[in-house]
């Protein structure tokens, strides 16, 4: 099996990665999730070494390939999404949340990759889905299970924010996981006017 650091090797090579960069350099000059022409170049480069387009989104997609045990997530620069990531690193431990595998990969200005867990597809159910549901009617509502309360907290902090429902849970084995509850809105009356501002937050942090 080819490690990821050779993978990586692979398409640092001037050849695959710089005429990535060049494409969507032209193609992404702003944050706007509209944009779903760069999407096809990712796609392109993914299928010369067997990763296969999983499940896309308004900002990003994700591709996996069967020998490998994470799936590689390609993301236009979204606040929303990065706020999830930062919280995701600094709790590793919660169950709820998912596994990610070394650090944010910065491919242009507006456009990012992360490796995630292999999970599987699931629905909103069970003890987290209880005590959401029970959040959601009344927001100073905290669970015995502390795993959720901090994830309760961070939906408390974010919720303007919030777009949780069954395609963004996914399941590691019989546990439920929140993979991308969040997505910063279009104001529907200015098209460029955002929930929070794209830009707020300072990637390189990672």
């Amino acid at each position: 099996m080819q490690s990821f650091k050779s993978f990586l090797a692979e398409l640092n090579k001037p050849k695959e990665l710089d005429q990535l960069r060049k494409t969507l350099s032209k193609t992404v000059t702003s944050v706007d999730s509209r944009n779903d022409k760069w999407t096809g170049s990712i796609t392109d480069v993914m299928k010369a070494y067997d990763f296969k387009k999983l499940g896309s989104g308004k900002y990003g997609s994700v591709y996996g390939n069967a020998k490998y045990p994470y799936v590689i997530k390609v993301f236009m620069k979204d606040s929303a999404y990065i706020r999830w990531i930062k919280f995701c690193m600094s709790n590793q431990d919660n169950k709820y949340i998912p596994k990610i595998k070394g650090k944010v990969i910065k491919l242009t200005p507006f456009v990012y990759a992360i490796r995630l867990e292999k999970l599987t597809p699931t629905s909103m159910s069970g003890p987290f889905n209880s005590a959401y549901s029970k959040w959601m009617a009344d927001s100073s509502y905290r669970d015995s299970d502390s795993d959720i309360n901090d994830i309760l907290d961070n939906f408390t902090e974010n919720k303007k924010l919030l777009d949780l429902h069954s395609e963004n849970v996914m399941a590691r084995g019989k546990q439920l996981v929140v993979i991308d509850p969040y997505y910063n809105w279009f104001n529907k009356h200015k098209s460029m006017d955002f929930t929070i501002d794209p830009n707020e937050l300072d990637i390189s942090v990672f």
